[in-house]
């Protein structure tokens, strides 16, 4: 609670005292060189959407010997979902911001289950290779809508850095960050290091207004690993006896991203050296919308 009242004060103050910061360093040498440096502190809340592809690595069943002789078939899956991120930032030098992140990232996977099938060689006990039998009976001929669904919701939280640089109205930077999601519902985490180059051209107006409008790509290599009770996957129903009968039926899933380049476009607009608003879409196999709100100080 108090941090709340904290970051209000911070987004309705008008920090007059801004101007005595120490940050950025060598920031006086720059305005003498005829540059308008960012106040050097800041705050923003975003929200982001997206939808990304995602490679299935392995698929591990345990808890009963029978379980862990069934190799599950599914190797793409889905992911879709969104966050929402307060990030605090500091301008070191003119030309590299340092920021962390704390968010919520609410996501869902969804991957098909083409086949089921089952080594009987590791197996001891006539039951056991007999319910193998069946799983190989079966799992060669599933439905179309067989498919596994993993809710992805959690805290999000990490740290990042932009680098920064321009030629007249002309700038290009590069943003990294490392972000770690604790997922809430399973036993899981969502590990992404994100890095983004981008170019483009900005008009300054009167009153501390400016427009910035960029083109850029962005690497995304996002490792996901997850696991929980076996009941969660909704494998397919003839499994439920034995999956019913351990209870410590669980289950280990490696994922990740199929694609880790995609394109983005946007823009920033300042409506004065205090507040400004971002926008950015990506495109490609991974697809994101991206909106946020700023204040300077």
């Amino acid at each position: 609670m108090k941090f709340k009242f904290l970051l209000l004060a911070a987004l309705v103050s008008p920090f007059s005292f801004a101007q005595q910061s120490f940050f950025p360093i060598w920031g006086d040498e720059a305005e003498k060189l005829g540059y308008t440096l960012p106040k050097p502190y800041g705050f923003s809340l975003s929200y982001m959407d997206m939808s990304n592809p995602i490679t299935v690595n392995s698929i591990a069943l345990n808890g009963h010997p029978l379980l862990e002789a069934i190799d599950v078939d599914a190797n793409h899956a889905d992911f879709t979902g969104s966050n929402i991120t307060l990030r605090g930032d500091v301008w070191i030098f003119p030309f590299m911001n340092l920021y962390g992140i704390l968010g919520y990232t609410q996501g869902t996977s969804k991957a098909k289950i083409n086949s089921l099938s089952c080594d009987s060689s590791s197996l001891s006990g006539f039951e056991n290779k007999a319910l193998c039998g069946l799983v190989n009976l079966v799992g060669g001929n599933l439905p179309d809508d067989v498919m596994f669904e993993l809710d992805m919701d959690g805290g999000t939280y990490g740290i990042g850095t932009t680098l920064a640089g321009g030629v007249g109205n002309w700038f290009a930077l590069v943003d990294m960050n490392y972000t770690y999601t604790k997922i809430a519902a399973i036993d899981g985490s969502i590990k992404t290091f994100v890095a983004a180059p981008r170019v483009g051209h900005r008009w300054e107006y009167d009153g501390g207004r400016e427009l910035r409008v960029f083109v850029g790509a962005m690497y995304q290599d996002v490792q996901q690993e997850l696991s929980g009770d076996l009941k969660s996957l909704n494998l397919p129903d003839f499994l439920d006896p034995i999956i019913d009968s351990t209870p410590d039926a669980g289950f280990e899933v490696s994922q990740s991203a199929d694609e880790k380049w995609n394109g983005i476009v946007g823009f920033q607009y300042a409506f004065n050296r205090d507040w400004d608003i971002l926008m950015e879409a990506g495109f490609g196999d991974r697809e994101t919308l991206f909106f946020a709100l700023g204040r300077r100080f």
